[in-house]
C-alpha cells in the first residue's frame, strides 16, 4: 500500500512539473513569445504584399489595412502567455490569480488601441471623439485598480500552504491541470475557427470574420467562473476564515462582471471591467481589514 501510494505520489509530481513547473512557465512564455515575433513578421509580409499587389487575392480586411494593424498578433500571443500565468498562479494565491485576469483584460484593451488608433490618421476629431479613446480609458483604469491590488495584497499571502493543508494545495493544482489542458483544446479550437473565417473571407469578401475575443476569452473566462466557485467551495471546507471566504466570493463576483463586459460595448464594457477591478481592490482590503479576529491574543506577562 505504501508503495502504491509513492508511487502516485510520483506520478502527480511529474504531471505537476510538467504544466505548472517554474521551468514549464519559463518555456511557455519563451515559446509563446517566439511564436508571436514569427507571426509578427509573417504577418508584416503579408500586409506588404498585399500594399504592392503581389498577392492573388485581396486581403482588405481590418486586420490588413494599416501596418499598425500587425502589432494584433505579437499582443494575442503575449495575451495568451497570460492567460497561462493565470492558470500558474491559481494552485498558490487567489488574489494574484484574479491581478491576472485584471491584467489580461487590460492587454486585451491595449490591443485595441492598437487596432483602431490608425482610424485618426487623416480625421479631425478630437480624442474622445476617436474608437481607441474609450479602450485607452479602459487601461488606465484598470492598471490603476492593479496598483491598488498589488499594493494591498500581502507579500506573504499563501499562510495556508504552510498548514497542513496539502491536500487543499493537491486538489487546488489538479484543477489547475485540468484548465491547462481546456486552455490548450480552446486555443487550438479559437485559432481554427479563426483560420476558417479567414479562408472563408478570401473566398467571398462579404464573409464576416469573427472577433477572437469574443470566440476565445468568453469562452475561457466562463469556464475559470466555474473553476472560481469551485474553488470557492473547497476552501471553506478547510479554510475557517470569513475574511477569506468574503474575499473569494467578491473574487468570483469581479470574475463574472469581467466576462459580462466582453459582451458589452462603449462604456457599458468600461464601467463593468472598472467595477470589477475595484470590487476585487474593496475585498482585498476588507479582508485586510478583518484580519484582526483571526490574530492570537497576547498573553500578559507577570
Amino acid at each position: 500500500m505504501a508503495i502504491r501510494d509513492q508511487h502516485d505520489q510520483q506520478l502527480y509530481q511529474k504531471v505537476t512539473s510538467f504544466f505548472l513547473s517554474q521551468k514549464s512557465k519559463v518555456f511557455v512564455e519563451k515559446s509563446l513569445i517566439s511564436v508571436g515575433i514569427i507571426l509578427f513578421i509573417f504577418h508584416l509580409l503579408l500586409y506588404a504584399s498585399h500594399l504592392y499587389d503581389l498577392l492573388p487575392f485581396s486581403l482588405s480586411s481590418t486586420y490588413f489595412s494599416h501596418p499598425l494593424n500587425t502589432l494584433y498578433t505579437p499582443f494575442s500571443f503575449i495575451l495568451i502567455a497570460e492567460v497561462y500565468l493565470l492558470i500558474y498562479y491559481l494552485p498558490t494565491s487567489f488574489t494574484r490569480s484574479v491581478g491576472k485576469q485584471l491584467e489580461i483584460v487590460c492587454l486585451i484593451e491595449i490591443r485595441s488601441v492598437f487596432k483602431y488608433v490608425y482610424d485618426t490618421e487623416n480625421s479631425k476629431l478630437w480624442p474622445w471623439e476617436t474608437p481607441y479613446f474609450l479602450h485607452t480609458i479602459a487601461a488606465i483604469g484598470l492598471a490603476a485598480c492593479l496598483v491598488l491590488l498589488y499594493r494591498i495584497r500581502p507579500r506573504r499571502e499563501a499562510r495556508l500552504e504552510d498548514t497542513d493543508l496539502v491536500t487543499f494545495i493537491k486538489l487546488k493544482k489538479m484543477i489547475a491541470m485540468l484548465l491547462v489542458i481546456y486552455l490548450i483544446g480552446l486555443s487550438l479550437y479559437s485559432f481554427g475557427h479563426w483560420c476558417a473565417d479567414i479562408l472563408g473571407y478570401l473566398k467571398d469578401p462579404n464573409h464576416k470574420v469573427s472577433d477572437p475575443n469574443s470566440i476565445f476569452y468568453g469562452e475561457f473566462f466562463t469556464a475559470l467562473i466555474l473553476v472560481d466557485v469551485l474553488l470557492l467551495l473547497i476552501s471553506s471546507w478547510y479554510i475557517d476564515d470569513f475574511g477569506i471566504t468574503l474575499r473569494n466570493c467578491g473574487f468570483v463576483i469581479s470574475t463574472i462582471i469581467l466576462r459580462l463586459s466582453f459582451n458589452m460595448d462603449g462604456w457599458y464594457a468600461v464601467s463593468h471591467s472598472w467595477f470589477a477591478g475595484l470590487l476585487a481592490v474593496t475585498m482585498l482590503l476588507l479582508q485586510q481589514g478583518l484580519k484582526w479576529r483571526s490574530k492570537p491574543i497576547e498573553k500578559q506577562t507577570s
